[in-house]
């Protein structure tokens, strides 16, 4: 029997969590099963090459398509035709608006969206998700990559429960391990950080959705207390310039390492002592699970699905979004205590092993490709 063909589509062109997520799902399932394509924009294909060109994945370059620009559409019609998918996989609304009816449209057996977390930018607009659920009616399955994606899709979108279901990101645990000495010294002195300086690490694109300008304000209060600390920043962005001027003007740039885009970023994850995650918004992130599986205590914003990874107490701290005060109260106490900080990171580090290796997500993804397969076909 021939493997089935499946077509994901994206609509963003940076490289962030959800990309990753993509990423980890070409190269993990199983090719005797499943065909795989990608249909993204070129920039996405550029910035994953380095690992996309390992892999027997098909590649469509497609800029954000949208319905008011036809010729893209017509493009990704034209992608859905030649490759002939058994199953076409959406990632956020924005890709599934356009892909889904005309996955639908173009005879694709078997339609399925993952919904990673509340979509911010659409407050206010459109006043309803009404147009969610219509198009939730060309879907056979919305995955969910957390409980609580999972219960706003119901109680916020009105997506009906049975049509979810929920599997949990994960990550390669044989690449995200705690590191040694050796190295955790090594790109210490590359990032120009004093050996003994206390490092709190914020793994994360530079923007809003990250919330880090409030950790920024944050800092003077925890420098005040603990002087050596030094904040690495891992990740790059649009407000990349406007966070450097934010930590001038508060006197704290010398304290600030902006370390950009890192990959493999496990040994700078390692390299800190606490990881912090000051987001306003998110699905189930993979930097918690990161630095869980490395064994760091995590300090986070109780949003999203995030307390299914951080544990409140047990594997690290939960404070409220866009909070300064929070968050230097959060970050002193594990400072002062390295002891509970050891421990909150021991007790992530078995919870990661646990919960949140990748195996576990895509054998979840490839049961429900192959039961929806099974149903599609019978039914005809």
């Amino acid at each position: 029997m021939s493997p089935s063909r499946v077509l994901f589509v994206l609509h963003s062109d940076v490289r962030a969590g959800l990309e990753e997520h993509v990423l980890s799902l070409l190269e993990e399932l199983d090719p005797g099963r499943f065909s795989l394509g990608l249909a993204c924009p070129s920039l996405l294909i550029d910035a994953m090459q380095s690992e996309l060109g390992s892999l027997p994945v098909e590649l469509f370059p497609i800029d954000p398509i949208r319905w008011s620009r036809p010729r893209l559409v017509a493009r990704l019609w034209k992608t859905l035709r030649s490759f002939r998918p058994h199953i076409v996989h959406c990632h956020l609304f924005r890709a599934t608006f356009v892909a889904a009816p005309l996955a639908r449209l173009a005879g694709v057996p078997v339609v399925v969206e993952t919904y990673h977390g509340a979509e911010i930018w659409r407050r206010d607009r459109l006043g309803s998700f009404l147009p969610d659920r219509f198009i939730a009616s060309f879907v056979d399955r919305v995955i969910a990559v957390s409980a609580a994606a999972a219960n706003f899709l119901v109680e916020r979108k009105g997506i009906h429960r049975d049509q979810i279901e929920v599997i949990a990101n994960g990550r390669d645990l044989s690449i995200f391990t705690p590191i040694s000495t050796e190295i955790r010294s090594r790109k210490r002195r590359e990032l120009g950080i004093p050996e003994d300086a206390p490092v709190l690490g914020v793994i994360g694109r530079l923007e809003e959705q990250k919330g880090h300008e409030y950790l920024l304000e944050a800092m003077p209060r925890i420098l005040q207390d603990r002087p050596g600390v030094r904040l690495l920043l891992l990740g790059d962005g649009a407000l990349r310039q406007r966070l450097h001027t934010q930590a001038k003007a508060l006197g704290i740039d010398s304290s600030v390492v902006f370390a950009g885009f890192q990959n493999p970023v496990a040994p700078y994850v390692g390299a800190s002592d606490i990881v912090v995650l000051p987001s306003l918004y998110e699905g189930l992130p993979l930097a918690a699970i990161e630095a869980a599986a490395m064994g760091k205590a995590v300090i986070a914003s109780d949003i999203g699905g995030m307390d299914e990874v951080v544990v409140d107490g047990e594997t690290g701290i939960l404070v409220p979004p866009a909070n300064a005060e929070t968050l230097a109260d959060a970050a002193l106490r594990l400072l002062r205590e390295p002891a509970l900080a050891q421990r909150f990171g021991n007790a992530a580090l078995k919870r990661a092993a646990q919960h949140f290796d990748v195996r576990t997500q895509v054998a979840a993804t490839e049961r429900l490709y192959l039961n929806l397969l099974a149903r599609r076909s019978s039914t005809q």
